[in-house]
């Protein structure tokens, strides 16, 4: 981070002093792939882009005033509204609305940062903001504290209390645990990394003592990132040139995982920044001294396995000087800010992370005199989930999409039903059976490529993806019995013709009754015979008079269909379209009531057909009295 000591360097560079640079004329809209922004702690600015659907950046203007001086940490609110900075030599936190096409304007004056009244003695560096969006925490490295703010209507900020000590010296840079439990600090100064338990109104509580990084007091710990799985905890060591590795435990806890891993080719490679890729396979480290980019993968228990060095990113080692860096989203590209050089560079990532330079690096200012320090991406805009239910409740198997779901900056990947009966399943159309009756709740949550759902992945300092309530929707269905009045029975003696009889009601959710189809079960058969099937079969309507049909067997299914649909049908079937097989009759023994026999006790299907609801079926099963 450029200290005292750094200041000076880049004056000696050529770079100038602090410059304000203000947005000139209407900037462009922005594409579908988001905004990039970058603090600019030469200028005293931070500048907007827009990215292209290649991830090529493009500054929209020559750079937004940050009305402070040397701003330095960037954070972007969970509700993608809002730009924090952090103001390193006015000891402030500048908040900026983001607009149409990821414009800036600015929200107010700068609010104080630290533990007193002046602006010079705080020296904030890193920012971050709490998954639930509710804080913005801010490292000062000056008095050695952590400043509280809560979030209030428009983004703005106002601090609670007046800091908390960082228990070591210089804190520098901050990251937040994805379950919003934890924050963790780095202090440049002691070489360590604090814990802190964040509690009601995000407020902080000391969790142990600092632990220290790398080779100790010397090792320079700058910036911090977590896993997306909230699993380990990276610190890039700038005096020792490596990446240290934490496990985070019970309560948040560290634990120190291996020795450090070195970043580039000596021990002063200068690691400044780090980023992690969304799907969390894989890390980058930006190397101050070396003018490069080193890319790790994470493997088992957050090991990281060297994949490869990218640079350098100018003509010499050292003129770029990269700091910051951040992945897009879409875990596609990585940028990164060469402070030395005023620039962004844009690389994709390949397969195994691996990095290729896109196009040529671009100002980060309204000069080649700017200095580019932080980067953060604009979070994607997650999906929105609708479903719907195609098929009646009441029927056997019913049948529930989600193919109305839209989706925000990337293609849906996921549809994830949950059942309250405790049943899951995946998939934008789904069937599932309810045993019995009642009220079930049916939650759809979908997700997008990005990983982007109702929240998405998170490393430390910036959402991924918007917070959205919209990629869950629930609904209640109400499951009922059967439809009342759904009767059958089959009367009649062994030596007779049995008669088949039963009532139908529409359902719920079945406003109107059109057509029945019989089934029956072995033992019983519709007539071979060429008889015709009207003087045998007798249909009434909801009123109780005879309905219009029109009957036909086939395949050994009864089908009947009215003419108009109704609430009810009475259906009774008799002699000689129904009749007994012969091992049935075998097994029905006279009464001893002279020549009675019992009744015929068997099993037939019905299937009803609702013609006005999209051929909705409904399938009972109904066992004869």
């Amino acid at each position: 981070m450029p200290r005292a000591g750094r200041a000076i360097r880049a004056v000696a560079l050529g770079l100038g002093g602090v410059l304000a640079a203000a947005a000139l004329g209407t900037p462009p809209a922005a594409s579908a792939a988001g905004n990039l922004y970058a603090s600019d702690w030469t200028q005293g600015a931070v500048s907007a882009f827009s990215v292209d659907s290649v991830g090529l950046p493009a500054q929209l203007g020559t750079g937004i005033t940050s009305t402070g001086s040397q701003p330095a940490g960037v954070a972007i609110s969970t509700n993608g509204q809002t730009l924090y900075v952090a103001n390193e030599n006015q000891g402030t936190v500048s908040t900026f609305s983001i607009g149409a096409g990821g414009t800036l304007t600015q929200v107010g004056p700068p609010v104080l940062s630290g533990n007193s009244n002046s602006t010079t003695n705080s020296q904030p560096y890193g920012v971050a903001v709490s998954p639930n969006g509710e804080n913005v925490y801010v490292a000062n490295y000056l008095s050695s504290t952590v400043s509280v703010f809560t979030i209030g209507a428009g983004g703005v900020l106002t601090q609670q209390g007046t800091g908390i000590t960082s228990g070591s010296a210089g804190p520098g840079w901050l990251a937040v645990a994805p379950n919003g439990e934890n924050l963790y600090v780095t202090n440049y100064t002691g070489g360590t990394v604090s814990t802190f338990s964040i509690g009601a109104g995000g407020m902080l509580s000391p969790q142990g003592g600092p632990i220290s990084t790398g080779s100790g007091n010397g090792s320079e710990p700058e910036n911090v990132a977590i896993s997306p799985n909230g699993q380990d905890l990276y610190v890039v060591n700038h005096a020792d040139g490596t990446v240290s590795t934490f496990a985070i435990g019970a309560g948040g806890a560290l634990v120190v995982q291996g020795a450090p891993v070195p970043t580039g080719t000596t021990i002063a490679s200068g690691p400044e920044g780090i980023a992690i890729a969304p799907n969390g396979a894989n890390l980058y480290v930006t190397n101050e001294n070396e003018g490069s980019v080193s890319t790790f993968s994470i493997g088992a228990g957050g090991a990281l396995t060297a994949a490869g060095t990218t640079g350098p990113l100018s003509g010499t080692a050292t003129s770029a000087q990269p700091f910051g860096a951040a992945v897009a989203p879409s875990g596609q590209y990585l940028y990164v800010a060469n402070f030395a050089l005023g620039s962004i560079s844009a690389f994709a990532i390949g397969a195994g992370g691996m990095l290729t330079a896109q196009g040529d690096a671009v100002l980060s200012g309204s000069s080649s005199g700017s200095g580019a320090y932080e980067l953060v991406v604009s979070p994607d805009q997650g999906p929105t989930a609708a479903e719907a239910a195609t098929v009646s409740p009441i029927a056997p198997a019913a049948v529930f999409s989600g193919q109305g779901s839209t989706p925000g900056s990337a293609p849906i990947a996921t549809y994830a039903w949950q059942f309250s009966d405790g049943t899951r399943q995946t998939g934008p159309l789904v069937t599932h059976i309810f045993h019995a009756r009642g009220r079930y709740t049916v939650t759809l949550t979908v997700t997008d490529t990005d990983s982007c759902s109702i929240f998405g992945p998170f490393t430390g300092q910036s959402a991924y993806c918007i917070a959205d309530p919209a990629a869950i929707t629930s609904r209640v269905i109400t499951v009922p019995s059967p439809p009342q009045g759904s009767r059958g029975s089959i009367t009649g003696v062994a030596r007779a013709k049995p008669k088949l009889a039963f009532t139908l009601t529409r359902g719920t959710l079945a406003p109107s009754l059109v057509s029945v189809a019989v089934t029956l079960p072995k033992g019983l058969t519709f007539s071979s015979r060429k008889q015709d099937l009207a003087r045998h079969i007798v249909i009434t309507g909801a009123n109780r008079r005879p309905a219009k049909y029109a009957a036909a067997v086939r395949h050994g299914v009864l089908t009947v269909t009215v003419a108009s649909a109704q609430t009810s049908l009475r259906v009774t079937i008799v002699s000689p379209e129904l009749s007994a097989s012969k091992h049935l009759v075998t097994e029905v023994k006279p009464s001893k009531h002279g020549k009675r026999h019992k009744p015929v006790k068997l099993t037939f299907r019905l299937k009803l057909t609702d013609i006005a609801r999209d051929a909705m079926n409904l399938s009972l099963k109904t066992t004869a009295r």
